[in-house]
């Protein structure tokens, strides 16, 4: 691998699909990480205009993608599909460190999808305690997948459906607010996106020949996302499996009676599972509630890049 030069010049950070909740989070975690303005530049609009965002507090431009030289950056995070992967990947074999959110881009290191990093939080400790034999999740999605602009549509559907008004559909295709809307349905950057979600939470728990179903919905909530699990354990029973998950980092266990929703969840809190119930031989079924699905992934990404030096 080619070694880079500490000049600031090519210690540059590029995040492309900034403006992509993906990209909003990625800016915040490499904020907190300690990254400094001037080195990080914003990517990913399709037309000539830049766009206004910003970076730690600070107005910054997002820039168009076909401005990026990639190969000039330290570190390229690719935070939405859509763009020319053969850049990217030439960028990578060249020896910047590209980090790959989206999926798709050869070479680079991959970051897994967002709701496969909660599912695998929560499945990890089960598989190490109990063994898995078979997982089924029904995953409830709320508007914030797609960003500010997906809270706002659904605010504004909200407002126009009382109104008896023709609903806005710019972000979603179709009415969300009052509605729910199956995953084959979504728009085309997330339609399928269940495949991806099992084969990254299959990689994460180095469990590739797990059968292993999720169905994703997104709803009209803003917030949060609300898990469904039916787990058939290959050894121990329900009482075991709590005491799995009630051990494990980041997850809170609560009483069927304290089950937890989408709005009491606060960030602290990461995830908050149910004690595991017996539902008919080895099955057990969870209901978990996510604060923020995409804070773990953004941070896992940062991860990356650090781990490499090349911040």
């Amino acid at each position: 691998m080619v070694r880079r030069s500490t000049d600031t010049a090519l210690r540059r950070v590029a995040i492309v699909g900034a403006a992509s909740p993906a990209g909003a989070r990625l800016r915040s975690a490499l904020a907190d990480r300690g990254v400094e303005g001037e080195r990080v530049a914003l990517y990913g609009v399709a037309s000539e205009i830049a766009v206004l965002s910003e970076y730690d507090g600070e107005a910054r431009l997002v820039q168009p993608v076909g401005e990026l030289d990639a190969e000039a950056c330290a570190v390229v995070f690719v935070c939405e599909p859509g763009h020319d992967p053969a850049p990217l990947s030439r960028a990578a074999a060249s020896g910047t460190v590209v980090v790959d959110l989206s999926g798709g881009i050869a070479g680079a290191t991959e970051v897994a999808h967002p709701i496969a990093y909660a599912l695998a939080a929560i499945l990890a400790p089960l598989s190490a305690a109990t063994g898995l034999s078979r997982v089924s999740a029904v995953v409830l999605r709320p508007a914030s997948d797609f960003g500010e602009a997906g809270m706002e549509e659904l605010r504004e559907q909200t407002v126009h459906l009382l109104r008896f008004e023709k609903t806005p559909t710019e972000v979603f295709g179709r009415q969300l607010a009052f509605n729910v809307i199956p995953d084959p349905l979504l728009p085309a950057e997330e339609s399928g996106s269940a495949g991806r979600i099992v084969a990254d939470t299959r990689r994460l728990l180095g469990a590739s020949d797990l059968p292993f179903a999720v169905t994703t919905a997104l709803v009209p909530i803003f917030l949060g996302h609300a898990v469904c699990l039916h787990v058939d354990l290959e050894r121990g029973s329900a009482a075991a499996a709590a005491e799995a998950l009630a051990a494990a980092p980041g997850l809170t266990l609560a009483g069927r009676e304290d089950a937890g929703c989408t709005m009491d969840v606060v960030e602290d809190e990461g995830i908050v599972v149910t004690a595991p119930e017996a539902v008919g031989g080895s099955t057990v079924r969870i209901w978990a509630v996510v604060a923020d699905a995409g804070r773990a992934a953004a941070f896992r990404a940062v991860e990356a890049a650090d781990a490499t030096g090349a911040l």
